[in-house]
């Protein structure tokens, strides 16, 4: 009796501290949901509730991370939206004075205020440009803390776009990168080129020679139209129209598709312009069933040619014509030549323009010759107009010695030998020239002119100290292509040619091969370089582009000879091998202009060894200290001299193919060119156009003008069609970012939404219903006090109690 009296309480013991903790458990659970507003606290308590919560909470993050996100990349897109409209507002305030300046009323007063005006304009643009939001530039790309725009127009930021998270794994782009804005292109839009002398009908202009009314007919000023003939286009001798020989039009450049190509076209004195403008249409590929490029003539006698196809940026051309005067009708006589300086030297060959510039030229005739003023009896002239080394008119006081290479040693003039010294000038060479023909010399904007009453036929050849033909002497303006010198400004000189990649349409950059831009195999090819370095030391250089390697030969002795002892170096790669003709960069190109304009060179690297590598670099390292050579975002290369305000450097680098028209070759490059205008791109350059065309208006060039002071101005005509463009390209630039912008704020408001709708879900799922909550306190509690009285009263219990 005893032992059952003894299991009975601890039984009761057991289950009554067992009932103790089940209650107290139970009532501290419901204390803490009343008090949390949780359903459980811990992940044990329920794994399928702290799985779902987990699960909403990420989300929430998410949300929160993309509320945040998109709410940063709205505001920076709301101000370059708000900054774009100020762009578009005064540009439309710019189109309206450039408008205003291309009344041909205006007086050279008017003009310039209206250039000021414009200037003003064009600054508030740039500041619009560098607008700034709590220290990050809008338009710099993702480099936010670069000023985008410098004080000469220069973009110095990159081409990326910032992105805000506004999803699981989606991005959106929140800026409006100034490469694109300012250096950008439109894909809707073509290339126009034109030539920029205006030709005249030589007929009208003439009469009194070339018309059988003779000198009862009156001079008249009549644009060339595409219905006038070849004759009234090049004029001619005489009045009789059935006696004129063929003109030859001698046409390069490049195609649609990239290709360069050097063509001759024949065409007889009767035939009419547009039948020129249709062979020049068929040299770039038009054919009867396909128009790739439409070619025509405008209101002021300059050829224009556009590419049909938009967004395309690489058709160039340049054309000249020759005709032979003293040719028999229907034939061209000497005015069919192989190469641009066998055409100058040949006698009584007139050259007719149609590109005119005022870039240096580079000597490159050995021999020039006397022609006759088809219009004026006794006059003739000898040679080209005659530049100094600056590009200075030359005048009867100009030292030879300023005009031509250092290996001219005298010029045979006709018989007559003359010595050229250090003193030997100008006026030196006109006496020559008056011995030998009896008549009158003089200079005339630096042309040499005879006057005389005989008939005057002279050669004139430049020669070396071994009395060997030499280039001496420039070639036409018109005629001159490629062997241009940079144009120098200070200490920087730029080449106007812009490097694009065929096939891709952009610009090339340092890592672009030369090949990926001539679109052809340059093995065998080579570059003239004909340069005066940092120091004043003029000299010429080979490029020469091989799959054997390809290397760099300089004429340092100066006797036009880069196969002696002279210096010759090898082109390494980074790695130090040498570089075969297709895989040269642009970089490397660069690296051979700094060295060569700083005078540091390397070592003869021929044949190669393991230490030329090392002097290349050496070389290098040392010239990019004083010389700095690039290609820009434009795809031009510049050259900037380090050590002076005003350099000395003097350069130009060109195909060596470049003036032959044999047909067997053509330029694969270019770099420096008088090409043909462009007037109208699928490209933009923004602050380096309205600089153009604030120049247009200050100097009242109203349409492109071979005899303005810029003959390649396109004149406040052309700039009105450019503008268009360019507030064109500008509102697409603020269409999309105002797209981009309505985009943030709907993903921003979307996802406050879900925010809303997971928070409500999440509730449902962990959240306690507070009154179903306290009523369970409320019966929890009751039970566990009862309990407890009811443990208190059994556990006081004595024996006594059961008996």
């Amino acid at each position: 009796m005893e032992n059952i009296m003894r299991i009975t309480n601890n039984l009761l013991y057991s289950n009554s501290i067992r009932n103790y903790r089940t209650a107290s458990e139970k009532l501290y659970n419901v204390n803490q949901q009343l008090a949390s507003g949780l359903k459980i606290q811990n992940s044990y308590e329920d794994t399928g509730i702290y799985v779902d919560t987990m699960r909403l909470n990420s989300q929430l993050s998410s949300l929160s991370q993309t509320t945040e996100s998109s709410s940063k990349a709205s505001s920076f897109a709301t101000n370059t939206d708000t900054t774009l409209s100020d762009v578009t507002e005064q540009l439309e305030n710019f189109k309206t004075l450039l408008a205003q300046a291309a009344n041909a009323s205006n007086s050279t007063t008017s003009l310039e205020a209206i250039a000021l005006e414009l200037e003003t304009i064009r600054n508030q643009i740039q500041n619009l440009a560098n607008t700034s939001i709590n220290g990050q530039y809008l338009f710099s790309g993702s480099a936010l803390n670069t000023k985008p725009i410098g004080s000469d127009g220069s973009y110095n930021g990159n081409g990326e776009s910032l992105t805000a998270v506004v999803g699981s794994g989606l991005e959106l782009a929140y800026n409006v990168d100034g490469k694109s804005l300012f250096l950008g292109s439109d894909s809707d839009y073509t290339k126009t080129i034109s030539t920029n002398v205006s030709m005249y009908n030589q007929t009208s202009l003439h009469p009194d020679v070339m018309s059988t009314s003779g000198t009862n007919s009156t001079s008249a000023e009549e644009y060339l139209t595409e219905d006038d003939t070849i004759r009234d286009m090049v004029g001619d001798t005489d009045s009789d129209a059935t006696n004129d020989p063929n003109t030859v039009f001698y046409l390069s450049g490049r195609d649609i598709g990239g290709e360069t190509f050097a063509t001759k076209l024949t065409i007889s004195s009767s035939s009419t312009v547009s039948d020129l403008l249709e062979s020049i249409g068929n040299a770039y590929g038009n054919t009867s069933t396909n128009t790739l490029v439409d070619v025509s003539m405008n209101a002021r006698g300059q050829i224009e040619v556009t590419d049909l196809t938009g967004g395309n940026n690489v058709i160039e051309m340049n054309l000249f014509a020759a005709v032979d005067r003293d040719a028999a009708a229907g034939t061209s006589g000497d005015a069919d030549q192989s190469s641009v300086e066998a055409l100058v030297a040949q006698g009584n060959v007139d050259i007719i323009e149609f590109n005119a510039s005022n870039y240096t030229t580079t000597n490159s005739a050995s021999t020039i010759a006397s022609r006759a003023d088809i219009y004026e009896s006794d006059i003739y002239y000898i040679g080209y107009p005659l530049e100094d080394s600056s590009g200075n008119t030359a005048k009867a006081s100009t030292l030879l010695s300023d005009m031509m290479p250092s290996d001219v040693d005298s010029i045979l003039v006709g018989a007559t030998t003359l010595s050229v010294t250090a003193t030997t000038t100008v006026q030196d060479l006109l006496d020559a020239v008056s011995t030998e023909t009896g008549g009158t010399a003089r200079i005339e904007n630096g042309q040499m002119i005879v006057e005389s009453a005989a008939a005057v036929n002279l050669q004139l050849t430049a020669q070396d100290v071994t009395s060997t033909a030499t280039a001496g002497f420039s070639i036409p303006d018109a005629a001159n292509y490629t062997a241009r010198g940079f144009e120098k400004e200070g200490n920087a000189l730029t080449g106007n040619v812009s490097q694009v990649v065929i096939g891709t349409n952009e610009y090339a950059t340092a890592t672009t091969k030369l090949s990926e831009v001539a679109g052809d195999d340059l093995n065998g090819k080579a570059l003239t370089l004909d340069y005066t370095d940092k120091n004043g030391a003029s000299y010429t250089a080979t490029i020469n582009l091989s799959n054997a390697g390809s290397t760099v030969a300089v004429d340092l002795n100066g006797d036009g000879d880069t196969t002696d002892t002279d210096e010759t170096f090898t082109i390494f790669d980074s790695q130090g091998n040498t570089t075969a003709a297709n895989d040269v960069t642009y970089q490397q190109l660069t690296d051979v202009m700094s060295m060569l304009t700083s005078g540091t060179l390397p070592t003869d690297g021929v044949p190669a060894a393991s230490t030329d590598f090392e002097e290349y670099n050496y070389a290098l390292k040392t010239a990019a200290s004083s010389v700095a050579a690039s290609i820009d975002d434009e795809g031009k290369l510049s050259i900037v001299d380090r050590t002076a305000s005003e350099s000395k450097i003097q350069f130009s680098m060109y195909d060596s193919d470049a003036g032959d028209y044999s047909g067997t070759t053509s330029t694969a490059l270019s770099f420096m060119a008088n090409d043909s205008v462009t007037t109208a791109s699928p490209y933009i350059d923004l602050f380096d156009q309205l600089d153009e065309m604030i120049e247009a208006v200050r100097t009242g060039t109203y349409r492109m003008d071979s005899e303005s002071d810029d003959p390649r101005n396109m004149g406040m005509q052309n700039s009105l069609a450019v503008i268009d463009h360019i507030s064109d390209h500008v509102e697409k630039a603020h269409t999309k970012i105002g797209a981009l912008s309505n985009a943030l704020t709907s993903a921003k408001d979307t996802a406050a939404t879900l925010t809303t709708s997971i928070t409500t879900i999440q509730t449902d799922i962990v959240g306690v219903d507070l009154t179903e909550a306290y009523l369970e306190y409320t019966s929890v509690s009751t039970s566990y006090q009862t309990m407890l009285s009811t443990i208190s009263k059994v556990m006081s219990m004595s024996l006594a109690d059961y008996m």
